[in-house]
């Protein structure tokens, strides 16, 4: 697809920091990377950029709250990240990330769009992707909202995944998957299987999509049950996979278990430093069930499909906090 190399093809090299002492230019220069890094992937946090730019917290608080000020960005609050908030350009940012990157990015100012249910889930991704340009290892990135783009049926595709990126130096496009539940290998298969065969059908195609895929998450039990559950589907003959396929889908799909403790301590540990002098904000428990009760008012009162969308990521929020526990 023409379209996914107009974006793999975009540089990367926004993301690489260089060696500036002027501080007016070094400024800018990671005024230009959030912005980019934004545009691209539709939201962030403080904590990814951090990781981006590779400098301490209160220099992050620094440049947001400067960008802030230059109407180049939004930080709206919520409970749905270890930050409590997450970054969106503003309709400036826009303008700015399209003349940065010489693309259209068909972004919108509307925090509806951002689901938090899949804030951490989508955070997490972005970790990944960093360490993966900060090793050498891809020179081409796709993100899951611009690949969304590309296809026809936009999120109803079956083809679309977490990510793609282009290792470097090579041809070879791999997709990004992140797991940050086991809900998918529950019951009987059947859903995993279905998964299993959106993989297939790129990986053995010469021109797919993607010819490998990662598997990513914050939990190595994860995905030790996504390879059990896979293995499981793979020996049941109900499910119909020939031998062919299965050597195709066990030989490309990776699991990448190392990640796991990185991805857990930036996205999921409530309790870590933010800064070496100050621990990370003291969780409002009040604001969240007051927060909580007015939403939920308001999704039964209204039939509106995002605000049911938003009082289930908020009540998976709260038990990520701690705060409520599930049935």
């Amino acid at each position: 697809m023409r379209q996914v190399d107009k974006y793999l093809q975009l540089t990367l090299a926004y993301f690489e920091m260089p060696d500036i002492t002027n501080p007016a230019q070094l400024g800018s220069v990671r005024e230009d990377a959030v912005i980019s890094w934004v545009g691209r992937f539709g939201m962030s946090s403080k904590t990814v950029v951090q990781q981006l730019l590779c400098i301490n917290r209160e220099a992050v608080n620094k440049l947001i709250n400067r960008m802030k000020r230059k109407g180049l960005l939004h930080v709206h609050q919520t409970f749905g990240n270890t930050d409590q908030g997450f970054i969106v350009l503003t309709s400036e940012g826009f303008r700015r990330a399209e003349f940065i990157l010489q693309q259209e990015l068909h972004l919108k100012s509307d925090v509806s769009r951002i689901n938090e249910r899949n804030l951490v889930h989508d955070l997490s991704i972005q970790l990944v992707v960093i360490n993966l340009i900060r090793d050498n290892k891809i020179d081409g990135l796709i993100t899951e909202r611009e690949l969304a783009l590309c296809l026809e049926q936009r999120k109803n595709d079956e083809r679309l995944v977490d990510g793609i990126v282009r290792l470097a130096g090579t041809m070879t496009n791999v997709a990004i998957e992140m797991e940050t539940s086991n809900s998918k290998n529950k019951g009987n298969g059947e859903l995993r299987k279905r998964i299993l065969d959106k993989y297939h059908q790129q990986l053995h195609l010469k021109d797919g999509l993607y010819s490998q895929v990662y598997m990513y998450s914050h939990r190595q039990r994860f995905l030790t049950q996504v390879e059990k559950t896979h293995q499981r589907i793979f020996t049941t003959s109900k499910f119909g996979f020939t031998n062919q396929q299965v050597d195709i889908l066990k030989n490309n799909i990776k699991f990448k278990a190392h990640e796991c403790s990185h991805i857990y301590e930036l996205m999921f540990n409530y309790g870590r430093k933010l800064t070496f002098e100050t621990n990370a904000p003291e969780i409002n428990i009040k604001g969240y069930l007051e927060k909580l009760d007015e939403l939920t008012a308001l999704a039964e009162s209204s039939s509106d499909t995002v605000l049911r969308l938003r009082l289930d990521g908020f009540k998976d929020a709260g038990v990520v906090l701690g705060i409520s526990h599930t049935d």
